[in-house]
Order: C-alpha cells, then sequence, then structure tokens
C-alpha cells in the first residue's frame, strides 16, 4: 500500500474497501465461494461456467482470473483433490483440469508442483488399467544402453547409489512375482540409510525384463523374475544381494514416484 492508495479514501467506506471490509469485497467472497462450489468434483462444466459469469455480472465483481494468485492456486489444488479422490487421473480428468486452470487464468509455472504429480498420478491410473508406459527410443536415458530383442523400455528416473551391509530390520515391501502391489504400502517404510556409503548417482530403467543401472560408463542389471530380491520403500529400492544391499534412493521427492514404481513392477512380474 502507498500514497497513492491512501490519496483516494474520501470516505469510511472507502476505507473498508482498502483494507478488506465493505460489500464490495464480501460479493468477491461469495463469488469465490461459487466458483470454489463449481469445481469441488474436479470439474467445470459449460453450465457452470455461464451461471458463473451471470453470478459475477450480478455481483458487478471481476472475474476469478483477477483473484490472488495464492487463491487461485488453492482452488485448483482443491480440484485435483477432488479428482485423486475418484481413484486416479483419467485423460477426461486431465481434460477438465487443464479447463480448470484456463479459467483460473492460472500459468503451468504458478502450478508446477501440482501439474508434475497430476502427470505422475495419471501414469500410476494408466498403469493400474493395464496401459504400461513406453520410453521413446530417442530418450537420453537409453543412450548405450544395449536393448534385448523385445525387451521394452518402461520407465526411467534419477536414483543415488549407496552401499548397506545391513537393514536393520527395515525390510521394506518385497516385490514378488505374481503379487499385487497394494495402493500406499510402501508409505511407512523407509529406505535404511544410516551407516550406508553413497556410491554416487545412476539412472534407472525399468523395462519389462530388467532393472538396468546406468552409471558413467557403466551399466549393471538385475532380471525380473522368481530369484530377484527387490523391496520397495517410500524412497526408494532395495537390490539384495548375497551379502549385502544396494539401494536406490529416488532423486525425486514425489509421493507419487515410489507408489508408480511398486505399481510397474507388480506389473512387470506378474
Amino acid at each position: 500500500m502507498g500514497l497513492k492508495d491512501l490519496a483516494g479514501i474520501k470516505s469510511l467506506n472507502d476505507l473498508k474497501e482498502l483494507f478488506g471490509g465493505g460489500e464490495k469485497a464480501k460479493k468477491k467472497e461469495q463469488y469465490r465461494e461459487k466458483v470454489k462450489e463449481a469445481v469441488q468434483d474436479g470439474k467445470l462444466s459449460n453450465s457452470d461456467m455461464m451461471e458463473l459469469k451471470s453470478l459475477r455480472d450480478d455481483l458487478e465483481v471481476t472475474d476469478a482470473a483477477d483473484d490472488k494468485t495464492e487463491r487461485r492456486r488453492e482452488i485448483y489444488n482443491e480440484a485435483v483433490s477432488a479428482q485423486k479422490d475418484k481413484g486416479g487421473i483419467t485423460a477426461t480428468g486431465m481434460h477438465e483440469l487443464a479447463k480448470i486452470q484456463k479459467f483460473l487464468a492460472l500459468r503451468d509455472d504458478q502450478v508446477e508442483k501440482t501439474k508434475f504429480q497430476v502427470t505422475r498420478l495419471r501414469v500410476m491410473t494408466e498403469i493400474r488399467k493395464g496401459n504400461l508406459p513406453v520410453v521413446a527410443p530417442n530418450n537420453v536415458a537409453l543412450r548405450d544402453v544395449a536393448l534385448e530383442p523385445g525387451e521394452v523400455p518402461h520407465f526411467t528416473m534419477a536414483v543415488d547409489i549407496l552401499d548397506q551391509p545391513s537393514t536393520r530390520q527395515a525390510e521394506g515391501v518385497a516385490l514378488l512375482p505374481h503379487r499385487d502391489y497394494p495402493d500406499g504400502e510402501a508409505a511407512g517404510h523407509g529406505l535404511p540409510q544410516d551407516g550406508a556409503k553413497e556410491m554416487g548417482e545412476a539412472t534407472l530403467i525399468i523395462t519389462s525384463r530388467r532393472l538396468v543401472l546406468k552409471t558413467r560408463g557403466r551399466l549393471a542389471a538385475v532380471k525380473l523374475g522368481a530369484d530377484a530380491r527387490i523391496f520397495l520403500y517410500s524412497d526408494g529400492l532395495r537390490l539384495g544381494r548375497t551379502v549385502g544391499n544396494t539401494l536406490l534412493r529416488f532423486r525425486s521427492r514425489s509421493d507419487e514416484t515410489a507408489e508408480i514404481v511398486g505399481a510397474l513392477l507388480s506389473a512387470l512380474m506378474k
């Protein structure tokens, strides 16, 4: 607030408007609540938009796009939560969220974190439906990686490699052949990192047949099958060795990463 704002004050009502009170602010709040109500199911229909326009004209307030970014982002996040509560985010759900984002005049960078989570949730929803993602052949993660005939790369991510002699009874969730991964099962498990030795960074490639670890100039792989000792945590994977363990800590801090990996490996190991 500056002197220019204060110069426009000619009455008590002007002062109330300036500090968020008064009839104008009440009308704006009424309109804002109607917008929240319209998107509470994660959708915004054409009839909803027409009703909101009519209400806006009746109240003589500006549209939602003129609201503060924080408030608009809050409404968008509520719509995302509504879509998640439906059991996942489908292609239709993505379309509806895009409409809401446009209606709220939110730029991608203003909801970047949420959109990243939405994209991962979309991937997870498709995996559960049996539609596995496929990494494009020109993806830089696949450079210098020789795939076997018929082998399909499904997912890539950046990880930190750690060497851990003992799990200290933090076993994680065993990913076994012919066993579904229950949603959220890894949430209560954290990688046993105490005493582990940092070994560097790598790219993890999940294919239809293997877990491939790509470091500078080196490749290592674990075949998916009955003999694989793979354990999932909320923040990474543990690969059991004859002696000791290799920990793969997800560099992504998204809560959905473990869920995607769990659902994907479960589908591939059936």
